[in-house]
């Protein structure tokens, strides 16, 4: 009877922490303020705050920027990509043309891994007119 009694202890220890492991993998979505206008894929943004989430809580792949008060959004095709360091911050990524600015990576505070965006037709044309011009820029925010 005993050894039945911590087998059940056991069992819903762990069902709990699987659960609580998983509830904490879905609730990956980040608040930050972008101070100047900017561009995913083929849509342009203004300055202001954004949140960044997935798109679905099942997968990584797709993601969704949207304007903290809804006034606009995009969907993000990415791929993973990974540091050796967990970010201290979260960090968003831009390739600088001129006065554009290209979203390309993301980072959400405390992990090490990010996501890179799929590069759009429009940025591929404007990498082969404007590569010598081209800077990266990258915004930190500790705010969630």
């Amino acid at each position: 009877m005993k050894h039945i009694r911590t087998a059940v202890a056991l069992s819903g220890l762990l069902l709990l922490f699987t659960f609580s492991s998983a509830l904490g993998q879905t609730d990956r979505q980040t608040i930050i303020h972008i101070p100047f206008n900017f561009t995913v894929g083929e849509k342009a943004f203004p300055a202001g705050k954004y949140v960044i989430e997935r798109n679905r809580k099942d997968t990584d792949t797709v993601w969704v920027i949207r304007h903290k008060d809804n006034s606009g959004k995009a969907l993000l095709l990415t791929q993973p990509v990974r540091s050796i360091d967990t970010q201290e911050d979260n960090r968003l990524v831009f390739r600088r043309y001129d006065d554009l600015y290209i979203l390309s990576e993301f980072w959400i505070a405390g992990s090490n891994t990010g996501r890179e965006l799929q590069v759009s037709d429009r940025e591929r044309a404007l990498e082969k007119a404007l590569a010598e011009r081209r800077q990266d820029v990258i915004l930190t925010d500790r705010g969630r």
